[in-house]
């Protein structure tokens, strides 16, 4: 059973998914680019964007590996299907959003890793784990099996959820 949380650890890591997520909502709220097109499961998210924005800005800086930032610019084009002048304008946009919340990027070497954990989870997650052992944070991801690896480490996970019930526990 995991423990009750009542107030979410500082500097978080962050996971690809989460950012990606986040960012991609920050930008089309900010945008007003409309959500069917831009978020396609907007209603559902809403609430835990709101958490994670609270979250993020209480609790900076936030951790992350450049890394999860590659992957971020993959999804931007495959899963957003965006191109051109819309990819730059994100990115703009989330060169700002990360500096407000402090973002610090924390290089693990890929000589350097772990080799079973690297032919277990890729590099992105290897790096996310590395940092997290190394400085002791609690990691922010939606990915079980690097949820699962980090809390044999001994490794605090939250997931979007988790920040979800305590912003709303903070604000009852």
């Amino acid at each position: 059973m995991r423990p009750i949380l009542t107030e979410p650890p500082e500097h978080p890591i962050v996971d690809t998914g989460v950012l990606f997520d986040f960012l991609l909502w920050r930008f089309c709220v900010e945008t007003r680019t409309p959500f069917p097109g831009c978020f396609p499961d907007y209603s559902a998210m809403t609430d835990c964007m709101q958490a994670l924005h609270w979250y993020f800005d209480k609790h900076k800086p936030i951790h992350t590996s450049p890394l999860v930032i590659a992957e971020i610019h993959g999804l931007v084009k495959s899963r957003a299907k965006w191109k051109g002048r819309r990819v730059s304008t994100f990115w703009q946009f989330a060169q700002e959003e990360l500096a407000r919340f402090q973002l610090e990027e924390h290089l693990v070497e890929l000589a350097r890793m772990n080799r079973e954990d690297l032919g277990t989870f890729g590099p992105t997650d290897v790096s996310i784990l590395e940092i997290a052992v190394q400085f002791g944070r609690t990691v922010i991801a939606e990915d079980g099996a690097l949820s699962r690896r980090l809390t044999q480490k001994q490794i605090r996970v939250l997931n979007r959820w988790d920040v979800l019930k305590v912003w709303h526990d903070s604000t009852a």
